[in-house]
């Protein structure tokens, strides 16, 4: 059964939303996913992406103080889910990128809502600004996070923190390497400045608060053997409501960011620039993001490989054989199989002024150590690599292992001009018509996206591989695939 001040807080709850929806009935659908219950935490609201957890006692607190509903630290919260915040992964370093996250919920809070009130909102826009200067216009939050992990602005993170904190991330983690809110522990205090949640006793108050709302969202009462679940944490206590996967959650959250992005094409005529703003982010971040090695797979084509085929081989009659007459098998296993790995494709690899020559060596590295495994190429192969700024500045012919070798050891970068697609498309179709390929697997071209794409739509298959996020997607050819690398797999 709710107390008073859990009923009291619920219905502030409902109150923000429908403040939110009157301006921004758009996110009907964002709003109303979220699961809302009871659930103590270090600030009023904590998500995992299924449910909201209102933490009554500050809900109560900040309503009492301020007479205004938390509209702001809700709306936060549904964006991290909007963006995909929570779903990070096991390799985000958690308070930088609690951090990262934060900065682009506020953004938009700020731009449905209007900025946060008195000094903490004029703090909130001091730290936007100074990310936009040194990333440009609405960075994503996987570009702060690159940057913060270079060790940007490392004097101002501390009271960043404090200004930005308005939900605890730790159900982000709880499935993925164990790391607690960072944002919970590190500074301590949320943004009223009350305590962030430390002792044993609050962590005792938390299970038991945790317990109760997982049991009324599975519509029991309080059983005997509460003690024994709250004992285990909320954490666990949330993953025993009968709920999708992680993986089912992460996919229906991007049907509403999708769903979102058609909504606010309409609805930013009416708006102005701040929702436009909107809409790019939206749009920018359902795209996908593909591990390099897997990206590289799809240029590669089925052949015979001399290779034991298990697939094939009936261990039965095998066995059957070798009881029956000795070591005479009845049937042999077959000495070769068909797979899918590289033989003839080109890699074009964008060395102009605007690309980093430290992105164009990890790129490298990376492709050729995906290249050099025994299991990803054939013994006789017909790879081009080509370095091209406004014209192709070098072909690297690659025909055997021993060659890619050699390749990777002598490599030197070439270029530095202007940014022209053109060229290297053109170039490989003179190596087409010259007949310097069989069977062309396709070609990718790895760059920022930042120059003139060719017109033509060429005969095989063709993708830009992005590393940066701001690469202008509606300028990409629609014969073209596009995609933005996973920078931790590339290794920068």
């Amino acid at each position: 059964m709710q107390s008073e001040k859990e009923q009291v807080a619920l219905r502030a709850v409902e109150l923000a939303k429908a403040l939110i929806l009157a301006e921004n009935h758009f996110l009907s659908a964002a709003v109303g996913r979220l699961v809302v219950a009871p659930l103590s935490s270090a600030c009023a609201f904590s998500t995992d992406g299924y449910v909201l957890g209102v933490d009554a006692d500050r809900v109560c607190q900040a309503f009492k103080e301020t007479k205004h509903v938390p509209k702001e630290d809700l709306l936060h919260a549904v964006i991290h889910c909007l963006f995909l915040h929570p779903y990070a992964g096991e390799t985000a370093q958690a308070d930088l990128w609690n951090l990262a996250c934060d900065l682009v919920a506020e953004r938009n809070v700020a731009d449905l809502c209007g900025p946060r009130a008195g000094s903490r909102g004029a703090g909130i826009s001091r730290a936007l600004a100074t990310v936009e200067r040194d990333l440009g216009k609405r960075p994503s939050a996987e570009r702060i996070y690159h940057k913060l992990m270079e060790g940007a602005w490392a004097t101002e993170l501390p009271a960043w923190r404090h200004l930005l904190l308005s939900d605890d991330h730790a159900l982000w983690y709880a499935k993925g390497h164990g790391q607690a809110s960072d944002q919970g522990k590190e500074g301590g205090q949320d943004p009223q400045g009350e305590s962030g949640g430390q002792g044993e006793n609050q962590s005792k108050t938390q299970s038991q608060t945790s317990a109760e709302a997982t049991q009324r969202l599975q519509g029991k009462g309080a059983g005997s053997n509460q003690k024994d679940v709250a004992a285990e944490g909320p954490a666990h206590m949330l993953r025993t409501v009968a709920r999708p996967s992680v993986q089912q959650q992460q996919e229906a959250w991007r049907r509403v960011s999708k769903a979102l992005a058609v909504n606010l094409q309409t609805y930013a005529k009416g708006r102005g620039k701040k929702l436009s703003g909107l809409v790019s982010e939206v749009e920018e971040n359902l795209h996908e993001r593909v591990d390099y090695a897997d990206f590289l797979y799809q240029f590669a084509t089925t052949g015979e490989v001399l290779k034991l085929s298990q697939d094939e081989f009936d261990y039965i009659f095998y066995t059957y054989g070798l009881s029956l007459y000795g070591n005479v098998p009845l049937i042999e296993p077959l000495e070769y199989r068909d797979e899918k790995r590289v033989r003839e494709f080109v890699i074009v690899i964008d060395t102009s002024g605007s690309v980093y020559e430290s992105i164009v060596r990890a790129f490298v590295n990376t492709t050729f150590d995906v290249l050099k495994s025994t299991e990803a190429f054939f013994d006789q192969v017909n790879i081009r690599i080509l370095q091209c700024d406004d014209g192709v500045q070098s072909d690297d012919l690659i025909t055997s292992l021993d060659e890619l070798k050699h390749w990777g050891t002598t490599l030197r970068v070439r270029g530095g001009g202007g940014t022209d697609f053109r060229p290297a498309f053109a170039y490989v179709d003179s190596l087409i018509e010259q007949g310097e390929f069989e069977n062309l697997g396709g070609l990718v071209y790895f760059t920022d996206g930042w120059g003139e794409y060719p017109e033509w739509t060429p005969e095989y298959k063709a993708a830009f591989a992005f590393y940066d996020e701001n690469y202008r997607p509606e300028e990409v050819p629609p014969w073209a695939v596009q995609v933005v690398l996973d920078k931790n797999g590339m290794g920068y």
